[in-house]
């Protein structure tokens, strides 16, 4: 009688440690999901582009290693000038005001360009 009390615990304590096995195993692999998942937002973020059609002309900003600005005309598909950013990962954001091009990452200024040459501002 005692023995069969014995075996009984080892059968749970058995039970018990391979349920915390699993629960380790799917937290392991979830974890490794998640993590993957952002790897590809990152990844799809990198090459996402900004862009704003303002009188006739398309202003485009990408990231990249060079991030770039670039603006075409509309009409005829013709890139009228090209500024780099430098390198960047998170996308940038363009908007035009007046005679200038701003561009912003994360919300942040980063850079003013002139609307008709590209040209920085100071």
């Amino acid at each position: 009688m005692v023995e069969e009390g014995k075996s009984g615990k080892r059968v749970v304590l058995i039970m018990l440690a391979m349920a915390v096995g699993v629960a380790l195993v799917g937290w392991f692999a979830a974890s490794r999901v998640e993590r993957d998942t952002m790897a590809r937002r990152e990844a799809a973020s990198e090459v996402a582009n900004a862009t704003v059609l303002s009188e006739g002309v398309l202003y485009e900003a990408s990231a990249g290693d060079p991030g770039l600005v670039i603006a075409k005309d509309v009409g005829s598909g013709k890139e009228l000038w090209r500024a780099e950013l430098g390198s960047v990962k998170t996308p940038p954001s363009v908007k035009v005001v007046g005679e200038l091009v701003e561009v912003e990452i994360a919300g942040t200024p980063w850079m003013t360009l002139e609307r008709t040459s590209g040209e920085p501002v100071e």
